[in-house]
């Protein structure tokens, strides 16, 4: 049947018809409740991160924090900007996003990031005449499968985030061998809009995320980092138990799930090669039980090569860092359609 229609409408008429199957998909997710609403939020932004099996809520330093763990963001530098576009499910959709940040000082910054997942030509085709009998046996109740218009499937997200930090001693022992270990803990609360427009329906919500930093760090420092870190990342999502309400007759209303992301990671900077090794691993609970792991080999604050594993799928890619300008690469296996991902970001 597929080799049929390929022959008689072509290519473009193929991806038609997949662009209107995934439409359709989206809208059998919205018509069953909340489990999936937003789900488009689980994509995950940036390539570093996703190189690295998404197991970065310790990690989250740079532009992306604002997605993987809010408190992250005041370890970033003092200006961020983060973009990231990639075509997926064989450009059938488009995703995007892009990040702002500002830290005024060590202690306090603030970041605003959108994220967006679009579907812009889905077509829209007449509704079937007569029988199943009829359209065998006569040509004039056949679809020509020509599209009557076209109608669009976009899902976006904004998110507005608050990151103070705070540093501390740990003393461990007492006396002569007592034991000084320096620590940051960092806290954020966020704010999100959330927008799905598919064909003539609206549905909005607004939701609430908090995020924790936990990190102990050695006191000698090469290239803005710590030598040595072992950091714990926490994040929940969605505490005010957002709702998406539809403007359906019914005015639907999906309620989104909460969920809890935690994270360990570790990092060493080794003077001798110049090379920085990290490693991290996140477990997810709620709806949604995953569990992530990941890691990075720096070379000279350069270059980098990245791994991990993720949803049953190992990841790979790497990096490339100059003069605050920063290119990443990404390959992300999916039983969909296999996805290369590049981000850029610039830090100043």
């Amino acid at each position: 049947m597929a080799d049929f229609f390929k022959s008689r409408f072509g290519k473009k008429l193929s991806r038609a018809f997949q662009a209107a199957a995934f439409a359709l998909l989206l809208w059998a997710s919205i018509a069953q409740g909340g489990d999936y609403a937003a789900d488009f939020l689980r994509i995950g932004v940036g390539a570093r991160p996703l190189a690295m099996g998404s197991a970065y809520t310790a990690i989250a330093n740079d532009g992306t924090a604002f997605y993987w763990n809010p408190a992250g963001i005041v370890q970033s530098n003092r200006y961020s900007i983060h973009f990231d576009h990639v075509p997926l499910f064989g450009g059938i959709a488009q995703f995007n996003s892009a990040s702002v940040g500002l830290n005024f000082d060590k202690h306090m910054a603030v970041s605003i990031g959108w994220i967006r997942l679009g579907i812009d030509e889905i077509p829209r085709y007449a509704p079937l005449q007569g029988t199943a009998f009829d359209r065998m046996t006569r040509s004039e109740y056949r679809s020509t499968g020509q599209a009557l218009g076209y109608f669009a499937d976009t899902e976006d997200a904004v998110i507005f985030s608050f990151a103070r930090k705070e540093f501390f001693d740990l003393y461990l022992g007492t006396g002569f061998s007592k034991l000084i270990i320096p620590a940051e803990i960092a806290f954020s609360v966020s704010g999100k809009y959330i927008r799905h427009l598919l064909d003539d329906y609206r549905g909005t919500g607004q939701g609430i995320d908090a995020g924790l930093s936990l990190r102990f760090i050695s006191s000698a420092v090469s290239h803005g980092e710590p030598n040595t870190w072992v950091g714990i990342g926490l994040v929940a999502r969605d505490l005010s138990r957002t709702t998406m309400v539809w403007s359906t007759l019914s005015k639907h209303r999906d309620e989104i799930q909460a969920s809890l992301r935690t994270g360990l990671a570790a990092s060493k900077f080794f003077r001798s090669v110049r090379t920085r090794v990290t490693i991290s691993g996140d477990q997810e609970f709620g709806f949604y039980q995953d569990l992530y792991t990941g890691g990075e080999i720096r070379f000279f604050d350069v270059l980098a090569l990245r791994g991990g594993y993720a949803n049953k799928d190992f990841t790979v890619g790497a990096g490339l860092s100059l003069m605050g300008l920063s290119l990443d690469y990404a390959f992300i296996p999916s039983e969909l359609a296999n996805t290369h991902r590049v981000s850029g970001a610039f830090c100043f």
